[in-house]
């Protein structure tokens, strides 16, 4: 019985997050309200806020779903063989297909990153978390500010990745996609060149 309750618990928040992230995509982050979301989820407002209290909330625990999924992206890069620009250029082709995959949350993330600091301050933690264990992996035993250096510089290659992605494939701007890749696979491939 108990497991009966806790799998529906389980389904009832999901749908709230999937309605949410539906909504997002509609009507924009800032115009959808709680209610609203309560509502296309076919349950009241007082449920949600029994899951949910905001709607960053609900925007943070999607982000929660797939930073796994985000961070394995970029730990590839340290399995890789080579780490040419053409490897990086095929390496981009599988982020592409990620952010293809979850362009809903991307979108939704970047619309509530500019209105809610909580949001922002998670997707720039998982930045700073992907970006730590990379250096970790690379310079374990290296002096702190070349730790620090190297962490710096993977965050500046992830926000540059973001924005440029954000653009090409939630925004649909791609008329120079090639050359984008090709010169952010350049740039990824720096900073292995240490």
């Amino acid at each position: 019985m108990a497991a009966n309750r806790t799998s529906k618990s389980v389904a009832t928040r999901q749908r709230f997050v999937d309605e949410a992230l539906r909504l997002f995509k509609e009507q924009g982050y800032e115009r959808t309200s709680m209610a609203q979301i309560a509502a296309a989820a076919g349950s009241s407002r007082a449920n949600l806020y029994l899951y949910f209290n905001s709607k960053s909330q609900i925007i943070r625990a999607r982000m929660a779903e797939i930073e796994a999924e985000v961070a394995e992206l970029y730990a590839a890069l340290d399995g890789m063989p080579r780490r040419t620009p053409e490897a990086l250029r095929e390496w981009l082709g599988t982020a592409r297909e990620m952010w293809l995959r979850y362009a809903t949350e991307f979108e939704a993330v970047n619309q509530a990153m500019a209105i809610d600091p909580d949001v922002l301050e998670e997707w720039l933690g998982l930045i700073r978390r992907v970006s730590s264990a990379h250096a970790s992996r690379h310079l374990d035993d290296a002096p702190e500010d070349r730790r620090v250096e190297r962490e710096v510089h993977m965050t500046t290659l992830m926000m540059s990745l973001e924005r440029n992605f954000y653009f090409l494939y939630i925004r649909g701007h791609k008329e120079r996609e090639e050359q984008i890749l090709t010169s952010l696979a350049r740039q990824w491939s720096r900073l292995f060149d240490d």
